[in-house]
């Protein structure tokens, strides 16, 4: 995968987080993880977003 698509999978995938959009974050970490980016599932990620805003 070219690297400019892992970026914006990786933005498209943390704007998801940050609306609470759980069934868009899913859709697009099924995308990524199948061409071998791995994004961590939704709780856990939801979860590291939240500390980093304390």
């Amino acid at each position: 995968m070219a690297y400019e698509t892992k970026v914006l999978l990786g933005f498209i995938a943390d704007m998801a987080l940050r609306t609470n959009s759980k069934k868009m974050y899913k859709g697009i970490a099924k995308i990524a993880n199948a061409e071998g980016m791995i994004l961590k599932p939704y709780d856990e990620a939801k979860a590291e977003l939240e500390d980093e805003d304390d």
